[in-house]
């Protein structure tokens, strides 16, 4: 929960920080998750990176989400040894639909308006961020930091440019890394173990182990 003290995210901390979000359905979290996050937080020296799973994702639907409180546990546990890594459930306790805008002014509420954040997303999400909720708002309280990811372009679309303006793609683009492809995806993983095939290395072990102890994706 969020006010656990082991990897819960600490909203009492008003200090000056640059604060990654990994937002997402988590469903379940895997090796490629880790490694983008661990990536934009070495490449822009961040203090932490706070993932946050997703009551509801606004943007897309998925017939086989998994409850929430199995889609943090599996989180929390596979960032247990990360001390720059936290889990929050904000957005589950907030229930509905997940906009991030208002977990981005939840985030500055608590650290204070002198924090940074940086909102992590692959080049998938990119050009969906003409259909986000108060985009133009979102882009003046946050930076958006693109990875890449296999068959997506990293390029913004003339209609995002035109919703949030020139020198906010121009940071996109300067905040834009670029990672070896993992070639890993949740639906990709939840194919897999209701046909029995093995995701051994494409998740951590505590996450398998998780799935196999739950009987969660169709798994007996």
């Amino acid at each position: 929960m969020i006010n656990e003290k082991d990897k819960a995210a600490d909203y009492t901390d008003l200090h000056p920080k640059r604060i990654g979000i990994l937002g997402g359905t988590f469903n379940p979290l895997h090796m490629g998750h880790l490694i983008m996050a661990e990536e934009v937080c070495k490449h822009h020296h961040l203090s932490k990176v706070i993932f946050i799973p997703a009551y509801i994702p606004p943007h897309k639907y998925v017939d086989d989400l998994t409850d929430a409180r199995h889609r943090f546990q599996m989180v929390k546990e596979a960032i247990n040894e990360n001390d720059k890594f936290e889990v929050s459930d904000l957005e589950i306790k907030r229930e509905g639909k997940s906009y991030t805008i208002d977990t981005v002014q939840e985030i500055l509420k608590h650290y204070g308006e002198e924090c940074e954040v940086f909102l992590i997303m692959g080049a998938d999400s990119l050009n969906e961020l003409e259909l986000w909720k108060d985009i133009k708002k979102l882009s003046q309280l946050c930076h958006f930091v693109i990875v890449n990811r296999s068959g997506f372009s990293t390029d913004a679309s003339p209609r995002l440019a035109e919703l949030i303006g020139d020198d906010v793609i121009s940071d996109i683009e300067e905040l834009r890394i670029e990672i070896e492809p993992v070639g890993i995806s949740s639906t990709g993983i939840r194919k897999r173990l209701k046909d029995g095939t093995e995701i051994k290395g494409l998740v951590p072990e505590c996450v398998e182990e998780y799935i196999r102890a739950h009987g969660l994706y169709s798994l007996a």
